[in-house]
């Protein structure tokens, strides 16, 4: 009776043993969907950029010739005409020579102006300038085409300064200057004031954008510029702002600025580097942490120190279309917004700073306003106190934040010889 009971108990294990065994084999498995939360792509969005694309200049003056001068600025259809003609032809066999700016100014032509003094190798990028020395010629700001009565040669100025050189060939004829000229001929007159600005002697239309606005986070930001972002520790200021580092870089995050800061000083001081070298690293980097978001400039590329180990590079922001694209200049409170700013030693990047807050997109509003001109203008730049520290006045944009948008007021801005930027006072859009 005990053996016939294991001999049932031993085949019903087998049994279970068998059916265990098919299900094992024969059955799919069900697993339960982990859904990812709070997961933050590493790369930061925004389009790509190539150097040639960063270099055009700030305003194009037309001058008539006979004390009388418009201006054009960025994105307007002449001033693509003219640039465009401008970038195809060839100056060669620049050399140094005297150059006398009031001689130009009454002269029929063209002034193509930048807003800071960039090395001729730069330029080369967007234009065909040919002969010995470029890379050892001094930083120029502007470009002076024109013409002389009696003569049927065009002269050309690359002027700064240090300096002025003049191309001794230059493909562009007497028609191309009469031409470009031409196309101011219905445009607003602007009166040249002392020190080289120009003031419009009507009201300058202009256009209040309202743009949706999407903001960096602290977790894209470590995962864009760490090599290991899960070895960041993470520190508060007293004023509020976070620190992450990982003992070697550092990225300061001011909540109150909407402004970032990366650090990276360990990278080597060693070689000597061109301007255009240091430009085409500062593309690189910006292009893989972050992009650009918009239209941007080339506004200056300096050397720190004389004989120094470093250069700065600053990116400005344009915006617009019609009538004309203006840069951003910083917001209503005077916190930062608008420019890129990089250091970089020997091609490598040690500082980057720039706004947390990204336009997002096309505009989502509209407002045409004007500038004041004429003598309501004339008025306030004459009441102005530091006209002497005055190195430009421009229209441009001021940003004031409003929660998830941003809100570009047109002002006349001051740009200052020491470097800053600041609001014209009354100088704002109506």
């Amino acid at each position: 009776m005990m053996e016939r009971a294991k001999t049932l108990c031993l085949a019903v294990l087998i049994a279970a043993s068998l059916v265990q065994s098919y299900l094992l084999a024969y059955s799919e498995p069900k697993f339960d969907t982990i859904i990812p939360t709070d997961y933050v792509e590493s790369k930061l969005e925004g389009t790509q950029a190539e150097l040639a694309a960063l270099l055009f200049p700030k305003d194009i003056v037309l001058h008539f010739g006979n004390g009388e001068h418009t201006l054009l600025y960025p994105h307007m259809i002449f001033y693509r005409m003219i640039l465009e003609v401008v970038e195809q032809r060839t100056f060669d066999g620049l050399r140094e020579a005297a150059f006398a700016s009031e001689t130009a100014q009454d002269a029929a032509g063209v002034e193509i102006r930048f807003a800071g003094e960039l090395p001729l190798s730069l330029l080369q990028q967007a234009m065909n300038l040919k002969g010995e020395g470029l890379h050892a010629a001094a930083p120029i700001d502007r470009i002076h085409i024109f013409t002389q009565p009696g003569r049927e040669d065009v002269r050309v100025f690359f002027v700064g300064s240090d300096g002025a050189y003049e191309a001794t060939r230059a493909d562009l004829t007497v028609k191309d200057v009469e031409r470009f000229v031409g196309f101011g001929e219905a445009r607003t007159r602007y009166t040249a004031a002392s020190g080289g600005h120009y003031l419009p002697d009507e009201p300058l239309p202009m256009v209040q954008y309202t743009y949706e606005s999407r903001r960096f986070t602290a977790d894209q930001l470590q995962r864009s510029l760490f090599p290991d972002p899960f070895s960041t520790r993470n520190l508060t200021e007293r004023d509020g702002s976070e620190i992450y580092t990982d003992g070697k870089r550092g990225l300061q995050l001011s909540t109150e600025r909407e402004w970032f800061s990366y650090t990276d000083p360990a990278a080597t001081a060693e070689g000597e580097r061109t301007a255009l070298e240091t430009a085409l690293s500062a593309v690189q980097f910006v292009n893989r942490h972050g992009g650009w978001n918009g239209d941007y400039m080339l506004e200056s590329i300096r050397q720190d120190q004389p004989n120094g180990a470093e250069q700065s590079v600053v990116f400005r922001h344009y915006v617009g279309t019609y009538p004309g694209s203006y840069p951003i200049i910083g917001t209503r409170n005077g916190a930062p917004f608008g420019p890129i700013e990089l250091t970089l030693r020997n091609r490598n990047v040690t500082s980057y700073e720039r706004s947390t807050v990204q336009l997002d997109g096309q505009p989502v509003g509209r407002m045409p306003l004007h500038l004041p001109g004429g003598d309501r203008l004339l008025k306030l730049w004459n009441a102005y106190s530091e006209k002497a520290l005055v190195r430009a006045i421009f229209p441009a944009y001021r940003a004031n934040f409003a929660e998830d948008r941003v809100v570009l007021e047109p002002i006349w801005a001051l740009s200052m010889i020491d470097g800053s930027v600041r609001a014209l006072p009354g100088g704002g859009a109506y």
